[in-house]
């Protein structure tokens, strides 16, 4: 099936002649009126998201005695000046409270590979767990750890958040301290897209026990 678009054109490219401009015209609007009828296939969306550059982030926060860590693919930057990032994870995390309490956090670039980040920040940490106590860690402007490994890190101060009817929390920042490793390639800074890798959503179940 062809469509044309319509207007004028030379003789020798008209339309075929064996459809009128009647059938023409119901031919398309069919299809329009089919494409509008399809109902939304959840799967195809999935994998067009999946299909978005990403890169793998431990977003990591302290006040206090007490800092947390948590792995995020969910970067991007929202405005230009002042410079601006957005970050998103998924609600009910125990870092949630330190990154109002601190108004910062700070982002490191990991490969996504890494096996000891995911080890030690893609589960769910009591409050007084500390992650970072068996790794060597520096800080950045705001007080923030900063795993001295990342080749590309975001010191950022906290201007909001937003909680839309989703399973995830989006935290505005403003970057105030930045830092590139040299020589660091961009094929490095983007995960390879996987259509069919599923999101993972760390929770949290509270068992109470009896009296």
């Amino acid at each position: 099936m062809k469509l044309f678009v319509l207007g004028r054109c030379n003789p020798s490219t008209r339309w075929h002649l064996k459809y009128s401009w009647r059938n023409k015209f119901q031919l398309f609007y069919a299809c329009n009126n089919i494409m509008s009828q399809q109902e939304p296939n959840p799967q195809l969306i999935h994998n067009a998201l999946r299909l978005l550059p990403s890169a793998t982030f431990v977003l990591t926060c302290a006040h206090d005695k007490f800092r947390d860590g948590i792995l995020t693919n969910w970067v991007q930057q929202c405005s230009t000046e002042p410079p601006m990032l957005i970050v998103a994870i998924p609600k009910g995390q125990q870092i949630e409270p330190l990154l109002r309490d601190a108004r910062a956090f700070a982002l490191c670039l990991v490969p996504p590979n890494d096996r000891r980040a995911k080890r030690l920040f893609s589960k769910v940490h009591e409050r007084d767990e500390d992650p970072f106590l068996a790794i060597p860690t520096m800080e950045a402007r705001t007080g923030m750890p900063i795993l001295p490994e990342s080749r590309l890190w975001f010191d950022c101060k906290l201007e909001g958040h937003l909680s839309p009817e989703a399973d995830c929390r989006l935290y505005l920042g403003r970057v105030v301290a930045s830092f590139i490793a040299p020589k660091l390639q961009p094929a490095e800074l983007v995960d390879k897209p996987s259509v069919h890798k599923r999101v993972v959503r760390v929770t949290t179940t509270t068992v109470q026990g009896r009296k």
